[in-house]
């Protein structure tokens, strides 16, 4: 066998086995990719000790593979070590687990950065005419941006069609017959979902029993669909099936580098497509930015010092202004075995594309930059020196 094959070939088993035995752990399995891509190789029985022995093993192979190749499989087995340390029961700090699994710090937002997001919020919705105490003016803002029932449902139509027009006309061309289903289904336990399968056939699902701030409603479709996750997922099997990815790069393996990378995409997407135009898109962003950093901090509070369940839902309604249900079901998504250590991809994502995207931006690079997110295998780690890379080229 081509020593590049067998080296790639027992990656991937890593990942089968690592997929199967994290999930048993944690009660869902983290490889969401494999509703897309049908892996040749099978799903070893390995242990524990096993799965790090043939980590080990890679790691030490690598050589065979070109540099950037090799530092790619390389970042997501540093991933993986941990994760079958933190599967042998080694009681690993959640700080250490948050920047070894995603690239990021492991650490809180800092109080400044909240303070000045929050001075940014007050400023404009006392713009926009609105009290200056966000106690009284956020729900007053929300009352009157809510659309529900069947103007929720056309106006999502609008928003999601025009979304992919100007994903193809700014970013790139989709596949052809990528097609995504809205729905809007009832007592669903998420407020949105994407779910790609195969074949370019992707659903985006909204819940159907709340009502959605227009702004919200026009981010949200934004990060799941276009240019957001339906658009990643339908570009990278494109990519694959003519032989201009690698296999290890169809991987999408929660806990690892690659996440920041796309769950940051999809926080600035709706930016990137110009469609932030309305004092209250502004609004939205703003306050989407100032309870993203607090729910982090959350979750580190929560994690790594051990806040209580009540301390913690009480702390986000009252900063961040939203009901108990919601204030609950956060809680629940940043205290979850598997997602408590990728939820900080969402804050540090979205400050780490956007700080790329205006740096590319600033220098003409887009269309390179786009392709780099999209067509190419990237970890937090890899895009950095891409995008330096890049900038430094034309100095």
């Amino acid at each position: 066998m081509d020593p590049q094959e067998e080296v790639i070939g027992t990656f991937l088993q890593i990942a089968l086995a690592l997929n199967r035995a994290v999930g048993e752990q944690k009660g869902i399995e983290p490889l969401l990719s494999t509703a897309t891509y049908t892996y040749s190789a099978p799903t070893p029985s390995w242990g524990w000790e096993e799965i790090g022995r043939k980590v080990e093993e890679v790691e030490a192979s690598l050589e065979v593979l070109p540099p950037q190749r090799a530092a790619y499989v390389r970042d997501l087995l540093q991933a993986f070590a941990l994760m079958v340390r933190e599967g042998m029961g080694e009681q690993i700090p959640y700080a250490q687990r948050v920047a070894t699994y995603l690239q990021v710090p492991g650490e809180r937002v800092p109080r400044a950065t909240i303070q000045a997001l929050e001075e940014e919020l007050r400023r404009l919705l006392v713009e926009a005419g609105y009290p200056d105490d966000l106690a009284v003016a956020i729900p007053q803002w929300r009352e009157k941006q809510t659309v529900q029932g069947q103007a929720l449902m056309d106006l999502a139509h609008t928003f999601l069609e025009r979304a992919r027009q100007e994903t193809e006309r700014r970013i790139m061309p989709l596949p052809p017959g990528h097609q995504v289903v809205l729905s809007f289904p009832q007592n669903y336990p998420y407020r949105g979902y994407s779910d790609y399968a195969r074949d370019y056939q992707g659903r985006v699902f909204l819940n159907g029993d709340i009502g959605w701030e227009v702004p919200s409603l026009k981010h949200v479709l934004c990060h799941e669909a276009f240019p957001g996750h339906q658009t990643y997922s339908a570009l990278r099997e494109w990519c694959y099936r003519e032989g201009r990815l690698p296999v290890e790069a169809t991987l999408y393996f929660s806990n690892t580098p690659i996440t920041p990378v796309v769950e940051g995409m999809a926080e600035i997407g709706q930016e990137v497509l110009g469609l932030v135009e309305t004092v209250d898109d502004r609004i939205y962003e703003a306050y989407n930015r100032f309870s993203s950093a607090i729910s982090t901090n959350l979750a580190f509070d929560c994690n790594a010092d051990g806040m209580d369940k009540e301390t913690a839902i009480t702390r986000l309604m009252e900063t961040t202004y939203v009901s108990r249900t919601f204030a609950e079901k956060r809680y629940h998504f940043w205290t979850h075995p598997l997602w408590c250590t990728g939820f900080p991809h969402y804050w540090y994502g979205r400050e780490l594309m956007r700080e790329c995207y205006a740096r590319m931006k600033e220098k003409n690079r887009l269309p390179e930059f786009f392709r780099m997110v999209y067509t190419e295998p990237h970890t937090v780690r890899s895009l950095r020196e891409a995008v330096q890379s890049s900038l430094s080229q034309g100095e």
